[in-house]
């Protein structure tokens, strides 16, 4: 409605305000870009810079409803982003990493909230339940740049990595929840028994909503992703995932909820079906652009006098900020064992105020006053910290010899150096990848250490994978459906990949992935009942071990020995 409102404003014959906007965003996030490249820097602070300078150099006072288009670019970049965040967002990893999540990010969230929280209320005046929500928004990071800096320094398969992962996640839990009771909690109503009501009416709207989602993505989905496959129609296919997005979020807002928790959901329930790895990778590629388009409107909202009268409470805010951040995690790193210099490396990774941080402060402000001051901040802060993530983590590895010597923080080091551990990865062809270190996996992996043949193992048992790399093995804690944990596992030049287990689902979800970056590769899956292997046969798996067939197989071999029966040539049995 907002984007419609902006094209209708337009005069006749001439460009809409909003497609003007548009230009003129882009045309300033290349020119930044080229020099941010030029010089080697990290694009997302860019992004921000060029908000920032378009906001200020007078330029958008000659376009028409400028406020308005602002506000409807934001209001797209935010949503869309939700989505693609809820599309990574793994309950499989949250159920494995739940011990770090609870204990590691519950300690993190708490102590953020509580030192930024109090610091607002005695700095600035500000009402304590509003500078403790304030805090608890500024205590969250970002997954998408912690995980991928990780991966740009070869740590994935880390304890550092899985930690800041667990804590993301429940930062991310904690997101939506502020985004359903922050209505109730300053609202207009200020009788306690009152505003409790509002709060248990909005938890029962959530629950609604939550179930109405479930049911779409359960029944209804399923069969509309089908039907668009067949037609094997791409475009009509990523038409659809956006009909997706924008229709249960729309429902969110019928329910009275926030648009962007029904995107986050949206993309949430839809992670979760056979579809989900296509869907991921039809969104990815818009990813980056709604990435622009949202550090972008963030820039678009700061004012520069302001922040530049202000320029020194805003140094020693950021920086104080990410000191308290950064001594967080190394607590929870502490209660989670984590070793020393993983733990500083994830520590560091979560120092930055994440993009839930950009969605929740304007939300926030729509419904209670804020300071500009604190505003312009959070916002300023939020942006840069995310593009020096790279370079903290950067100093945080060279530094780390003299950081382990504080008390505390020098924990047993990991037995294998997983930089040791990529750099015996790279380079590796002609291997298998065996997904799940059963009973069969682990007949498979010594079976095939007989013949000299290299094997790469993924499992999601933490215990498991610390034993294989710690006998020296080549072994990752992961999920095979993750794209990161595939190239991890060389899946581009290796010769078989092997899926241990009897579910057929990592299988069907990954084998068009798996095929279109080695056409090569074998696949071998099993599966337990005969419908399984006919879903597998259909995909295009052709090596499918039947459980049931095969034990029936080994059940007859032992009834005829038992009777001395013994094949003949012709097939005639032969008793005595």
């Amino acid at each position: 409605m907002m984007l419609l409102s902006v094209l209708a404003s337009a005069e006749p014959n001439a460009a809409p305000p909003f497609f003007t906007l548009l230009t003129v965003v882009f045309m300033g996030i290349i020119a930044i870009a080229l020099v941010l490249a030029h010089f080697r820097q990290s694009l997302m602070a860019g992004y921000f810079i060029c908000g920032v300078i378009l906001a200020n150099c007078g330029i958008l006072d000659h376009i028409p409803n400028s406020d308005v288009s602002i506000q409807a670019l934001s209001e797209v970049g935010i949503i869309l982003l939700m989505f693609t965040l809820g599309l990574e967002f793994s309950l499989d990893e949250l159920k494995h990493l739940r011990k770090t999540a609870l204990l590691g990010g519950g300690l993190q969230m708490f102590l953020c909230t509580a030192v930024f929280g109090l610091g607002l209320h005695y700095v600035t005046g500000m009402d304590l339940s509003h500078s403790l929500t304030v805090g608890a928004i500024m205590g969250l990071s970002s997954t998408a740049v912690a995980l991928k800096s990780f991966q740009e320094f070869g740590l994935s398969g880390t304890s550092g990595a899985r930690m800041a992962l667990g804590i993301a996640l429940f930062q991310d839990i904690a997101a939506i929840m502020l985004v359903a009771i922050m209505p109730q909690i300053f609202g207009t109503s200020r009788d306690s028994w009152e505003t409790a009501f509002n709060i248990g009416a909005a938890v029962l709207r959530g629950v609604i909503f939550l179930a109405a989602a479930w049911l779409i993505g359960r029944y209804l989905l399923p069969r509309v992703m089908l039907a668009v496959a067949r037609t094997k129609s791409r475009e009509l296919f990523t038409l659809m995932v956006f009909a997706i997005c924008s229709g249960i979020a729309m429902l969110a807002s019928l329910l009275g909820l926030s648009i962007e928790l029904g995107a986050f959901t949206a993309g949430l329930f839809v992670s979760g079906s056979y579809y989900s790895h296509r869907v991921l990778s039809e969104v990815l590629p818009f990813k980056d652009l709604f990435l622009t388009i949202f550090f972008v409107s963030a820039g678009l909202l700061i004012d520069i006098n302001d922040l530049w009268e202000h320029i020194g409470n805003v140094v020693v805010f950021a920086t104080f900020v990410l000191a308290v951040k950064f001594v967080a995690c190394l607590v929870a790193a502490h209660f989670l064992k984590i070793p020393g210099r993983m733990g500083i490396m994830a520590s560091t990774a979560l120092t930055n105020v994440g993009e839930f941080s950009l969605v929740l402060i304007p939300f926030m402000q729509e419904i209670t006053p804020i300071p500009a001051l604190v505003t312009a901040n959070v916002y300023a802060i939020a942006a840069v910290s995310m593009g020096m993530t790279p370079l903290l983590m950067k100093a945080a590895r060279r530094l780390t010899p003299l950081l382990v010597r504080i008390p505390g923080l020098k924990l047993k080091n990991e037995r294998m150096s997983v930089e040791t551990l990529i750099t015996r990865v790279s380079g590796i062809k002609d291997h298998a990848v065996i997904c799940g270190y059963g009973p069969v996996g682990r007949k498979m992996h010594e079976s095939l250490g007989r013949y000299g043949i290299p094997c790469i193992i993924i499992d999601l048992n933490a215990d498991t994978v610390k034993s294989l790399l710690n006998g020296g093995h080549l072994a990752f804690l992961g999920d095979i459906q993750h794209q990161i944990t595939m190239e991890l596992a060389s899946i581009r030049t290796a010769r078989l990949i092997a899926f241990t287990f009897p579910d057929p689902n990592p299988a069907l979800s990954t084998y068009m992935q798996i095929k279109n970056a080695n056409p090569d590769i074998t696949v071998i899956a099993r599966a337990k009942f005969r419908s399984e292997v006919a879903s597998l046969h259909h995909a295009g798996i052709v090596n499918v071990i039947h459980d049931e067939e095969e034990t029936g197989a080994a059940a007859v071999r032992l009834a005829k020995l038992s009777f001395d029966i013994i094949e003949t040539g012709n097939g005639g049995p032969l008793s005595h």
